[in-house]
This record gives structure tokens, sequence and C-alpha cells, in this order.
């Protein structure tokens, strides 16, 4: 089994991009988020510091595990991309508050150039739980 997942709450990405928000299979969740707006093909407005736009991408990426039945708690591997190093304390100040202290997925951070004027996009995997 093999989904494809789209939420409201994720990126909009029309059919002129090749990727999806978030796919999932019987036992994985892999999915993306940016704090992207079709639209105007950029930045979403409400991003105006690294902190809000990292607050975007994760409630994003909490939806999409939502729709495949998983959590933040599910996630065993993240990759943080920033555009510049010096976002690293502002993204990670936020992003630490989205898991219980000591319950941190494994996580590489690079950075990268970002498309869409974005400053920070993060990936998931999550393994779903075995349900009886």
């Amino acid at each position: 089994m093999r989904r494809i997942i789209r939420v409201p709450q994720g990126p909009q990405y029309d059919d002129s991009y090749p990727l999806s928000q978030g796919v999932e299979t019987e036992t994985m969740v892999f999915a993306n988020g940016m704090a992207f707006d079709n639209d105007t093909r950029t930045r979403m407005a409400a991003a105006v510091t690294i902190a809000d736009e990292t607050r975007i991408v994760l409630d994003a990426l909490t939806a999409i595990l939502a729709d495949a039945g998983a959590s933040l708690e599910d996630v065993v591997k993240t990759t943080v991309y920033l555009s510049e190093r010096s976002f690293y304390d502002e993204m990670n100040s936020i992003y630490r508050t989205y898991w219980a202290p000591g319950d941190f997925p494994t996580r590489a951070t690079v950075y990268v150039g970002i498309g869409s004027e974005c400053r920070v996009e993060i990936d998931v995997i999550a393994v779903k739980k075995v349900r009886p």
C-alpha cells in the first residue's frame, strides 16, 4: 500500500510541483513541510520570523502525520534544512517544544538554498504504531 497524503494545513503544491506533502505505507510515513504559499509561489506571509516559519512547518507536519494515523511521537528521523546558519538557534528554540524533553528523533540539520524564499524546510520519517 502506498497513499499520497494531502491536507489543507500542509503546503499546497499544485500539479506543476512534482512532489507530495506526504506518503503513507503500511508501516511508515514520509512527510515534508515548508511555509509555502501556492498562490504567490513564495513563503507564506505569516512566516515573518524563523520561529513563525518553524511553527508553520511543524504544525503542517503534525496534520500530515495525523492524516496517516501517526503523530510527532512516531517520528524517528528528521532532516531540517535552513537557508542560513544564523537561523539555527531560533529554529531550534521552537523545534524543541514539539517533543517531550529527551524524546527527540534523530536529526540532521543542513544549510542549503531553499526555493520560493522559504528559510526552513523539514522532512520527517515516522514509524506507524502497530494496531492490534
